[in-house]
């Protein structure tokens, strides 16, 4: 198998294709997966509409909740294809998702692959895979599901205990009270008003970010003004007395 550490990312600007020009995506992925659960095709055909699939979930944020069971099917260690197959799982999740519909994809790789009957490299895999799962959704993890993860920190082999410590590093940053107190290291100022979202949640702002500094300018601005145009004045109050 091939390293999962580091899957592929590319800046959004990278991603301009086609896909971005599509009338109707949602309706394009729900045909192409209709086409893909009745396919008598080769493997590779598959994997090839898997992958379609799951750009097009990922890059519209698109509600195709029937993918995460069917594509979890094939998430084993000695699948063809695997590690494609685990960014595909990766790619097509988002905050939009029920974390639910999702449960089917981490539970497939959290029992296949991270599990100490499995190698060192396979569960290093499983790890980095869940990791990358997570900061897509994260509400698809439990507490306690998390804290057993966790404890492969300390580890025999070094590809595991640093999955494992990069997932606790994904937490500490996007949902500390997951982790058990000792994991969740120094705690900062953002991290004290860092609250998990609820599913759907999002915040409402009544101002926009940044808009102090242009009021500070503009301030500024109106004071160089006043200050300019007392000075005129006074000149010609001067002039006139003289």
């Amino acid at each position: 198998h091939r390293d999962l550490h580091s899957f592929p990312t590319r800046r959004s600007s990278d991603l301009f294709s086609a896909l971005h020009l599509l009338h109707d995506p949602q309706e394009f992925a729900e045909k192409l997966f209709r086409k893909l659960e009745g396919l008598a095709e080769k493997f590779e055909v598959k994997v090839m509409l898997l992958e379609l699939v799951s750009r097009l979930i990922g890059t519209h944020q698109l509600i195709l909740l029937n993918y995460y069971p069917y594509i979890a099917r094939f998430l084993a260690p000695h699948q063809r294809e695997v590690i494609r197959l685990l960014q595909f799982s990766a790619q097509a999740a988002h905050d939009m998702v029920p974390p639910d519909s999702i449960e089917p994809v981490l539970k497939a790789v959290i029992n296949n692959f991270v599990t100490e009957r499995n190698s060192a490299e396979v569960m290093a895999v499983g790890l980095n895979a869940v990791r990358e799962l997570c900061a897509r959704c994260p509400l698809v993890m439990t507490e306690d599901l998390l804290r057993d993860l966790v404890e492969y920190k300390t580890y025999k082999d070094k590809a595991v205990m640093m999955a494992s410590r990069s997932l606790i590093q994904l937490f500490r940053t996007t949902c500390p009270e997951l982790l058990h107190k000792r994991d969740r290291g120094r705690p900062t100022e953002a991290m004290l008003d860092m609250r998990r979202k609820e599913f759907g949640e999002s915040e409402a702002q009544d101002f926009v970010p940044g808009a102090e500094v242009v009021e500070g300018e503009e301030d500024k601005e109106n004071e160089e003004e006043e200050g300019e145009s007392d000075m005129e004045e006074g000149e010609e109050q001067a002039g006139e007395i003289g």
